[in-house]
């Protein structure tokens, strides 16, 4: 579906997780009847001052818009996108594509064509060569209207397939034309595409996840640009030709830098050995919590944060007809809050900061979906409404017969008579210098067009290079270079003079287009001595962002002047660019790891090449590192040790070791000395563990330094680690993690020591016992047992822990649990009639007088180890504060049956370990050395060499079953505490 969309509910509760794509959101009972009259849609709205809007197009002309795009006489040509929410997999099918026209200038459209019917999962369009291309999942097609009929010349031509149609909301969307001659375009998270051309054999496709890609339109070339975020819906540049995208979720505005990759809502990245992602560039969120009924206008603490968490379509005004206090700020629709966001980017070092401004308009119609923007010939901005009932469209109630489209202008726009199709090619080069930048793209897009079809008339480049020689503008000179480059005209030559220029993006994108061209040596060697001695991190950037494009060797003496550069550690994108920019050198290239290693000055930098050295196992460059004994390179050269080996075992120390030790051990920085104690653990060191039992035992240590060496113990777990968990029992202030700890390594007393001391132990210890107890099958049965005895109460036994036990596959257990809990899992039959009998039991007026203080500890106990709501709670799943906990249905169901739907990436994993034991739980992160799993209470790491058994579950972690152990009072609080629209206080 389209990003509006991307809003679909994600609901993940209790002791796992649960992703639930629900069928549908607010009903249209719950929101107004319709939508507000089409003679009073724009008389609504709220402006600032010297605006207007008007109703360019509205139902039945045009229905679910979906996307917009101009072509060269300044007509605007829209998608109709009848295909959601069941993308269909024929050929053909409901989708158009109409051409619209504004004859007088009025703000209205005059005539109305349509130029496709029967297209088939529609989700963007851009007009270039003579034709539209089109989102049409699973393939990118192009439309041919050579002779300008306004008819297509035949059959769509499929340039790309491959892209997903079970992502839902998440398909591929956003066409947009960047300054380099390319089509860019974005995709969402929930699938992933394997791109390539019709044909393509896997090897020779693309996998795509979200982020952003492009293809060009000439060379037949496609390659992603940068990978993170969510569910991008629109990708907009700026006059310099930065790259922003529209995030639908939280947060909502990315910048995107060529390779860059970004952080995501969950999941791994593409690439385990990228260690750190980029976070957004926006300083803010338009969502002040509750769940999304409270989102919008009406409600104070989101009207006035922006309105709401969900985005689509993304704009920086550049145009000619607004005042210049909005150029270069970039506006968004936000969904729920019915209104346009307006972000100030403000330079940060080689990135920038999005500064919340005021909101620009706000609808005030409840069925206001307003999906994309698109600016227009004469410098105004068009918007288009999806308008429907439901939040984020609903799959049941779904408002077909509706869609608006929006004029927003300030004064009077000029008309704009001209056909830029039609201009000489000197007059396309002089609207390089009009300020409306829409006549800058149309104008360029035209030049590459004739370029290619070989209609460009000789001295078009000599043209360009006059004028950038002569136009001392900087944002000229840029349209210039990048002019120059779509028609072939850009030199190794010229390309040398604008590495000089002064100013700093013509540089930067002078590199980046000499690389695309492919750089010849003497520009190479131009590019390392900028590296080390350029004073723009912008420029920097972009050498950053060319180390993935060269060959290792061809790139390192670009990537040694850039690490040089300390004051780089606080730019928010540099260190990790420089990173992923030199893995692959560190990764394959031993000759130059000691050298970018010794020469590193950027704190970052030097903690990854130590990472990844440590995973390899390749330990002299850092011993040789440490023995320079600067503190500051310590700290991160051992951080990136740590990070490396936690979780491993028994780990020769790497010759010279000894040499160091006692200078980390005895460090400035107590991280610092804690992991070398660490590490002194995983490389068998006398001397970590006689610490450690001085910590634990004699109590030497801290509470903090004890939970530490526990935490240590646990991780590395040398010989003997067993007899000191045990010692340290008694402990109540750490018998938690001791419990937690003894899960670790098998000893058959294990099960005797917990459940004879069961009864004295409070709730967390309690709960960590029963973790600890399901996870070996020699440890299950006694647990069991005592079930079934009494001893243990069958309620404390989550159905997570059943889950578990039943994962061991062994039949006399399976057989005890059923005794005990009876079946684990029900059919789907009796799922439905219990939502019923549990609506029946949530009456309106129970659910007022619960007690949500209880409420909120039952959440505690059962939810809070994976899910965050009103800022309490795990991190494993998505925030619950923002979903629709209002619906009484939608909980039901999601609790009672949290199998329905579930994506991958919420499936549980159940690992066997050498010693049998079972952990289950999401795979966080993983590489050739360690899979690090999030369980149910706890980040495990585990040395691959440990596992003996990796299965991959059809359900999600999320047990089934959550609300059989409460009472029926327990029930009601839960409930009425997870529909609560703000947080309580625990009881005391």
């Amino acid at each position: 579906m389209n990003p509006s969309l991307a809003c679909r509910v994600w609901l993940i509760f209790a002791s796992g997780i649960f992703l639930l794509f629900s069928s549908r959101t607010v009903s249209a009972a719950e929101e107004a009847s319709a939508p507000v009259p089409l003679s009073e849609a724009a008389g609504r709205m709220n402006y600032p001052e010297g605006f207007r809007v008007t109703l360019f197009a509205g139902e039945p002309d045009i229905v679910q818009p979906i996307a917009m795009a101009f072509d060269p006489r300044g007509r605007l040509w829209v998608v109709e996108c009848l295909s959601y929410p069941q993308w269909t997999t024929n050929q053909t099918g409901g989708d158009r594509v109409l051409i619209f026209e504004d004859k007088n200038n009025d703000g209205k459209f005059d005539t109305r064509k349509v130029f496709l019917e029967n297209g088939r999962n529609l989700t963007g369009i851009a007009f270039g060569f003579d034709g539209v291309f089109l989102c049409s999942s699973p393939e990118l097609i192009f439309v041919a209207d050579k002779n300008g009929d306004d008819l297509p010349d035949g059959p769509p031509e499929a340039l790309l397939d491959g892209w997903s149609i079970t992502a839902k909301h998440n398909v591929f969307n956003g066409l947009a034309w960047g300054p380099d001659g390319w089509l860019y375009g974005s995709n969402g998270i929930l699938d992933t595409s394997k791109v390539g051309k019709p044909g393509a054999s896997d090897a020779e496709r693309v996998a795509v996840s979200c982020g952003v890609w492009r293809y060009h339109p000439v060379k037949r070339k496609f390659e992603v640009v940068a990978r993170g975020s969510t569910n991008p819906w629109g990708v907009a540049f700026d006059e310099n030709g930065q790259a922003f995208v529209a995030n639908c979720v939280i947060k909502h505005l990315f910048h995107m830098v060529p390779g860059g990759r970004y952080e995501r809502m969950y999941g791994q990245d593409a690439n385990p050995l990228s260690f750190h992602l980029i976070p957004s560039c926006a300083d803010h969120i338009h969502w002040a919590g509750g769940f999304w009924k409270t989102e919008g206008a009406e409600h104070s603490q989101n009207d006035s944060a922006g309105g709401g968490h969900a985005h689509s379509g993304a704009l920086i005004y550049l145009g000619d007809n607004w005042p210049d206090r909005y150029r270069g700020h970039f506006f968004t629709l936000n969904i729920h809050g019915h209104r346009i966001n307006n972000d100030q980017l403000i330079r940060n070092g080689s990135g920038f900061s999005a500064r919340h401004r005021p909101d620009f308009l706000k609808a005030n119609d409840d069925w206001f979906r307003g999906v994309a923007l698109a600016a227009a010939p004469d410098g105004s901005v068009f918007m288009c409404d999806w308008s429907d009932a439901g939040e984020c469209h609903d799959y049941v109630d779904i408002h077909r017969e509706n869609g608006r489209i929006y004029k927003i202008f300030h004064g009077q726009p000029k008309a704009v008579s001209r056909n830029v199709g039609a201009m000489t090619d000197n007059e396309l080069i002089k609207l390089q210098l009009e300020k409306n930048e829409w006549l800058v793209t149309a104008s360029r897009l035209e030049l590459q067009k004739r370029f290619a079809s070989g209609a460009l008339k000789p001295g078009a480049a000599d043209a360009l290079k006059e004028l950038m020689r002569t136009d001392n503008d900087a944002r000229r000179q840029l349209r210039f270079l990048w002019a120059l480059h779509t028609i072939g005209g850009l030199d190794s030559t010229f390309a040398e003079q604008a590495l000089k220029s002064p100013a700093e993006y013509v540089r930067a994108w002078a590199v980046q287009l000499s690389i695309e061209n492919g750089a010849t040596p003497e520009l190479l060697k131009q590019f390392a001595e900028m590296a080390e001695s350029d004073r723009s991190p912008v420029v920097r950037l972009y050498l950053a962002s060319a180390l993935q494009k060269l060959g290792l060797k061809e790139g390192s003496p670009i990537a040694t002047g850039l690490v040089k550069h300390a004051g780089d550690a606080a730019d928010p994108n540099l260190p990790s660019m420089i990173w992923y920019g030199i893995e692959p050198m560190i990764s394959n290239e031993a000759t130059l790891v000691e050298p970018l290693l010794l020469a590193a000055r950027i704190p970052q930098v030097i903690r990854y090449i130590a990472q990844r050295l440590a995973l390899r196992e390749q330990f002299a460059p850092i011993i040789t590192a440490l023995k320079l004994r600067n503190p500051a390179t310590e700290v991160e050269l051992v951080r990136g040790l740590y990070d490396a080996l936690n979780g491993r075992r028994n780990i020769t120390a790497p010759v010279g070791w000894e040499d160091v030790e006692g200078q980390l051990l005895r460090h400035g920085h107590a991280e610092t000395r804690e992991q070398a104690l660490g590490l002194g653990l995983i490389f068998n060191r006398p001397a970590a563990l006689k610490e450690m039992r001085a910590r634990i035992i004699d109590g030497r240590g801290t509470l903090k330094e004890k939970q530490q060496s526990i935490d240590a113990l646990i991780s590395a777990r040398p010989e003997g680690v067993i007899e000191l968990l045990r010692s340290a029992f008694e402990d109540k202030n750490i018998r938690a993690s001791v419990i937690r700890g003894l899960a670790a390594v098998e000893d058959p007393r294990t099960p005797e020591l917990l459940l004879t001391n069961y009864s004295t132990f409070n709730t967390e210890e309690k709960i960590q016992a029963i973790n600890t107890l399901s996870t070996r099958p020699r440890y299950a049965e006694p647990l069991l047992m005592a079930m079934k005895s009494g001893t243990i109460p069958v309620r404390d036994v989550s159905p997570f822990n059943a889950r578990q036990i039943l994962a061991h596959k062994d039949e006399k257990i399976t057989g005890l649990l059923k005794d005990v809990v009876g079946e684990v899992r029900r059919v789907g039959e009796e799922k439905a009639a219990q939502v019923e009998a549990y609506k029946k039991m949530l009456q309106p007026g129970l659910l007022q007088q619960a007690d949500l203080r209880h409420g909120r500890q039952l959440f505690e106990k059962t939810c809070a180890a994976c899910h965050t709501l009103f800022g309490v709670g795990g991190k494993l799943a998505p925030e619950l504060t923002g979903s629709q906990r209002s619906s009484l249905d939608y909980l039901l169901e999601n609790i009672v049956d949290p199998n329905a739907v579930v994506w991958d990436i919420y499936k549980a994993t159940y690992f066997e370990t050498a010693d049998d034991r079972l952990i289950s739980g999401i795979v966080l992160r993983e590489n050739e050395s360690t899979v690090t799993i999030q369980t149910q209470d706890n980040v495990v790491t585990l040395p691959r060499n440990d596992i003996t058994s990796r299965q991959n579950s059809s359900l999600s972690l999320m047990p089934e079953g959550l609300l059989d152990p409460l009472t029926e009072q327990e029930v009601i609080d839960l409930i009425a505490y997870l529909q609560s629209p703000s947080q309580v206080s625990l009881p005391r």
